[in-house]
């Protein structure tokens, strides 16, 4: 939590997201724990790893460090990066500002074949 924001009271608002699903998968990806990513600690299954990478699979990793997700990164969230050095944030991504525009990180995990696992 502390890499998307150090407030402890942010002012985030989902008006712009109407889908009560969607809003539930926002406060999940900004706390980092998805069922795709957390589902090992209740099913006591090993913990996921990337099948490219071979890292844990977490939050951070699929939306701004997996390689193998960069060609869609670039396409879906491109107005979410660094100005200065083009990297990519999970502070920057999960931002009201970046989801306003056309839900960019929902089209981004749509394409991915993550969005029905979250």
């Amino acid at each position: 939590m502390g890499e998307v924001t150090i407030s402890t009271f942010p002012q985030w608002t989902y008006t712009h997201v109407r889908d009560r699903r969607a809003q539930v998968l926002l406060a999940r990806l900004r706390i980092g724990h998805t069922y795709l990513t957390q589902r090992y600690l209740l099913t006591r299954d090993p913990q996921p790893y990337c099948d490219d990478c071979l890292v844990p699979l977490t939050v951070r990793h699929l939306l701004v460090e997996c390689p193998s997700l960069t060609d869609l990164r670039h396409r879906y969230l491109y107005r979410c990066r660094g100005k200065d050095s083009g990297v990519y944030y999970i502070s920057k991504v999960l931002r009201p500002e970046c989801l306003a525009q056309g839900h960019d990180v929902f089209r981004y995990l749509g394409e991915a074949g993550l969005l029905p696992n979250l």
